[in-house]
């Protein structure tokens, strides 16, 4: 059974991306020459206004099609949180190329993976990555030049290949005579899917182009009326947090939606608890785009009621991974007046596929409802089709955003042949049409709502000479949603967990480092030869009941020890009399 988006239709556009951001830009500019897209958040002072934001690609685009940069090619850029993040963007995608971006902490190693596995042939970065960039583009050939922002004080020579993005950009603009098609790939984000390595997917213009739509009509018809109440929505007066990474699906889409409606940034190159807290009091922040991990922060940390910025945020939507009802409770608590709200989606699908309802109220168990022009089915087990509502499958969507494939054609099934994409998400759908997400099928592990692969992590183990065999699998974490923890049989037995420690903290950005190692005499697995994870998760979950059965006979032999044990009994004497 087919479960259909009850929400109205909508026209979609397909308007070629990047000639949709700068008309956008065009706009608020002639309505206001002095609005500003983005404010460096740590600084305030930095400032990029929306009349510059066209110029400056338009300069930029002329550049790299005098480098050779043609349709088709594929650009990659690993930036943090910047302006040029967007700039770099938006001149690919008027050559007709495509983007990769990368994460701005990716190792060496990881750049590499991207680079070659994209076949990128240019690379923007600055000088902060420079080094960690070129050692990995030595080993990727079809990269002819790295084009860096200047970042550090003093002026230095940049080697032979490497370009100045500022000298780029000042470059005098010529007619760049580029039919863009609205099913030409636009971006080419790094996912795992449901298993394996980082795949490329391949988003298109009328992909991204439809995501944009259905995302602001939400912001106009949802979002605006707790943010605004019955007053007129003034989009463009108001300040948005941008501190998800950009190279990331949920962050780059937000960022683009806010230019759509003409508010103005605050743009975080990293994540700083003080920071977001002084900016949204400042600037009287209604919006905050946020994942779990930042969840925890507003519902525990002591900092937060001492800035008392809860009469300032209206609406709090967190997605990326699911928070639990619990710390949504907590949330709620701090925020009373705020609209606490959850999405869905994938990379695969652009940003979401799911939306809350203000009508609904505080999602602490719903993603919300799909989004216009989506539709659902659920699988069982047996891969067959769900036809009840409250029953748990495999969430499957269909609709406008769903990707062209993935680049080297990996997972071919992943989209079946009614164009359904298998997303190795459990859950269910309830009368009222609202999605609840359950847990996973798939192997990844979800460390504070990034992706982390098993495989990839294995791989780099595996390239260690006193490790014979491994597998990684993720066990819950109150912080972080999931942490990795490594199973290692030793080909050397002085192999030790220091000498993994650091081996994989050379080739992995933090996020996907160990926290964990058990050293065993064997990987359990199938005659197939694969890795029985759902065992080992058990053996996991074995040791983790008995660390806490003794933890907490040491805590009781111990308060025994010092009287507090007595002093528990009477205490709880007292409230049974009372």
């Amino acid at each position: 059974m087919v479960f259909v988006s009850k929400a109205a239709p909508l026209n979609l556009s397909t308007t070629p991306v990047h000639e949709r951001i700068l008309q956008a830009c065009r706009t608020h500019s002639a309505a206001n020459k002095d609005a500003v897209v983005f404010i460096d958040a740590e600084t305030t002072t930095k400032k990029k206004f929306y009349r510059d934001v066209e110029p400056t690609v338009n300069s930029l685009a002329t550049a790299l099609v005098k480098l050779g940069f043609k349709p088709g090619d594929v650009a990659s850029q690993a930036f943090p949180n910047c302006p040029e993040f967007l700039i770099s963007m938006l001149a690919v995608m008027k050559c007709g190329g495509a983007m990769s971006n990368a994460s701005a902490i990716f190792t060496d190693y990881e750049l590499q993976l991207q680079f070659c596995d994209s076949n990128t042939s240019i690379v923007f970065t600055d000088e902060d990555r420079l080094a960690r960039v070129r050692r990995a583009t030595a080993k990727c050939p079809g990269v002819r030049k790295i084009i860096c922002l200047r970042t550090f004080p003093l002026r230095s020579e940049f080697p032979e290949n490497v370009l100045d993005f500022v000298e780029l950009t000042q470059t005098p603009d010529q007619p760049i005579n580029v039919v863009v098609s609205p099913d030409s790939i636009a971006l080419l984000p790094y996912s795992s899917g449901t298993t394996g390595r980082p795949k490329g997917c391949q988003l298109t213009h009328r992909n991204i182009s439809a995501m944009l739509d259905i995302a602001v009509n939400h912001l106009q018809t949802e979002i605006g009326p707790a943010m605004f109440g019955k007053e007129k929505a003034t989009w463009q007066k108001e300040h948005v947090l941008l501190l998800l990474p950009w190279y990331h699906a949920y962050g780059l889409n937000t960022m683009l939606e806010s230019i759509l409606l003409g508010m103005t940034g605050l743009v975080f190159k990293k994540f700083d608890t003080i920071v977001m807290l002084n900016r949204i009091k400042f600037y009287k922040v209604k919006l905050a785009w946020l994942v779990p991990p930042m969840l925890i922060f507003l519902a525990k940390d002591v900092m937060v009621p001492i800035f008392n910025i809860a009469p300032f945020l209206k609406v709090i939507l967190s997605a990326g991974a699911t928070a639990g009802k619990q710390l949504c409770e907590e949330v709620k608590k701090r925020f009373p007046n705020a609209w606490l709200c959850q999405a869905y989606g994938m990379t695969e699908m652009v940003q979401f596929t799911t939306f809350p309802k203000l009508e609904n109220g505080d999602c602490f168990e719903t993603v919300g409802s799909l989004g216009p022009t989506y539709e659902l089915k659920i699988l069982d087990k047996d891969n067959k089709e769900i036809t009840k509502i409250d029953t748990v499958g495999q969430l499957c969507f269909r609709g406008p955003t769903v990707m062209k494939g993935y680049l080297k054609k990996e997972e071919v099934g992943i989209i079946d042949s009614d164009g359904f994409l298998k997303t190795g998400d459990l859950g269910s759908i309830d009368a009222k049409g609202r999605i609840h997400v359950t847990g996973r099928i798939k192997e990844l592990i979800k460390v504070n709502g990034m992706q982390v692969p098993p495989v990839e992590i294995e791989d780099v183990l595996l390239l260690h000479p006193k490790v014979k065999d491994c597998a990684v699998i993720g066990i819950p974490d109150d912080q972080k949603g999931e942490s990795p923890k490594a199973y290692v049989v030793k080909k050397d037995h002085t192999l030790t967990e220091a000498e993994l420690t650091d081996f994989v903290r050379q080739k992995l950005s933090s996020y996907k480092w160990i926290d964990s190692y058990e050293f065993i005499d064997v990987i359990p697995k199938l005659p197939s030869g694969k890795i029985q994870r759902k065992k080992l998760k058990e053996m996991a979950m074995a040791v983790g009941s008995t660390e806490n059965l003794e933890s907490e006979m040491s805590q009781k032999s111990a308060e025994v020890a010092t009287g507090k044990s007595a002093e528990v009994s009477i205490r709880s004497a007292e409230m049974s009399n009372k």
